[in-house]
């Protein structure tokens, strides 16, 4: 059987205008990689959120990180100031890979 490596995956919705930032800090805290969605769209407590706008002001992107659980837990804590005037939301999952070495 293939060993499996437990990590936590946190999923990173946010305003594609303040994606750098949240990016920035992922890197900051020791995160060794993400995955970016440019384009999603959804709805939510702010109402209908929809792909093909021409501005970065109604775009959200979906933001995925896989780490450690001493990561995840940075970048949730730091996260938080982060969005506090954006749209955006925050979802931390257990995960399993086979590749620890890349996360």
């Amino acid at each position: 059987m293939v060993q499996l490596y437990r990590k936590k995956r946190i999923d990173i919705v946010v305003e594609a205008a303040r994606a750098r930032a949240i990016i920035e800090m992922i890197q900051a805290v020791g995160a060794k990689g993400y995955t970016i969605v440019p384009d999603v769209s959804g709805r939510g407590n702010r109402g209908v959120r929809d792909e093909g706008h021409l501005s970065d002001v109604f775009r959200n992107m979906l933001i995925i990180v896989i780490a450690a659980e001493e990561i995840a837990n940075l970048i949730v804590e730091q996260s938080q100031p982060l969005l506090e005037n954006y749209a955006g939301i925050v979802v931390v999952s257990d995960v399993e890979v086979i590749r620890d070495e890349h996360f």
